[in-house]
């Protein structure tokens, strides 16, 4: 799994990029980004998920945690581009209805 975090110049969202396979194995590196960009209390943050072929129930889970204290902190987390696997994981455990899911980045934005 890569977890790539980026500034979007100028735009009121904060953009991480989660790509291979999120599971067990690499959760702790999964959360310390998510923690990271948590901190710095974006106004949204956009989970691009494209590149991201299997998500198992640990890695959902630390998605989940960062989406509450997001909240907390008055921000909003948006999932854009998952893959079938992931997006079927979403639907069953009704993450979807938690997390608002797109078909793009400009659609979360949007713009």
């Amino acid at each position: 799994m890569t977890v790539t975090a980026r500034e979007s110049a100028g735009e009121p969202y904060t953009l991480v990029v989660v790509a291979g396979e999120a599971d067990i194995t690499n959760r702790d590196d999964l959360r310390g980004v998510l923690d990271a960009e948590v901190t710095q209390r974006p106004t949204t943050l956009i989970l691009e998920l494209s590149r991201l072929r299997f998500m198992d129930s640990s890695a959902l889970h630390v998605i989940l945690q960062a989406n509450r204290a997001l909240d907390r902190q008055g921000g909003v987390m948006a999932l854009v581009a998952p893959q079938e696997a992931v997006a079927k994981m979403l639907k069953l455990t009704t993450a979807d209805r938690l997390i608002p899911v797109f078909p793009s980045v400009a659609e979360a934005t949007g713009g």
